[in-house]
């Protein structure tokens, strides 16, 4: 059965900001109905069952035989001759933690075709660097999310940013571990729907 997903904004309202929906389909219609606004981000954890985008979906089961009994995959699974047809959307994150051990920022160590094509080439720049606050956010609450729950994250958005036209953004999140204990990488693979926000 898929699971609850949490609804996340960056401008979160008045009392927390947390809201809990029935199921996680009955969120995605939600997303698809409003607006196109780069502020509303939504992330919820990825376990088996949940109704996932069909790529998305086959890349959680790759990375999972890949991991085998490991708490975290590592960064010598992902394998371009593996992965090759999800390269190009693709993104290596290394992130930057405070002295709480609280992801506060991330270094770009690797971008896909398109992913370099939506965003500019960013390979060795920090998020706080390249993008304004509100991607350092988005990053930092999905990355943080994944390193509390153990597990991939998948993040929800209608735009990539403000300004742009682009809207239905998942993003997948994994947590990779040198050590098998403390996450120092996040493999990204997002894929955005094309579709101009006048058409929606």
């Amino acid at each position: 059965m898929p699971r609850s997903i949490l609804g996340l904004s960056d401008a979160a309202p008045e009392g927390g900001g947390v809201e809990r929906m029935s199921s996680f389909e009955n969120e995605l219609i939600r997303i698809r109905n409003r607006g196109p606004r780069a502020d509303h981000f939504y992330v919820v954890t990825v376990e088996e069952g949940m109704a996932i985008r069909e790529d998305m979906a086959a890349l959680v089961e790759l990375m999972a035989k890949s991991r085998g009994d490991r708490p975290f995959n590592s960064r010598a699974d992902v394998s371009p001759s593996r992965l090759s047809k999800y390269l190009p959307r693709i993104t290596i994150l290394e992130p930057v933690f405070d002295e709480e051990g609280h992801v506060v920022d991330a270094r770009y160590r690797l971008m896909g075709t398109e992913i370099s094509s939506l965003y500019g080439e960013a390979t060795g720049q920090l998020i706080s660097d390249y993008h304004g606050d509100q991607v350092l956010r988005r990053v930092c609450r999905i990355s943080n999310h994944c390193i509390e729950t153990r597990m991939p994250a998948l993040g929800l958005s209608k735009a990539l940013s403000d300004g742009r036209e682009y809207v239905d953004v998942s993003v997948l999140y994994f947590p990779l571990s040198k050590d098998g204990e403390t996450v120092n990488q996040f493999f990204i693979y997002s894929a955005v729907e094309r579709a101009r926000v006048g058409r929606l």
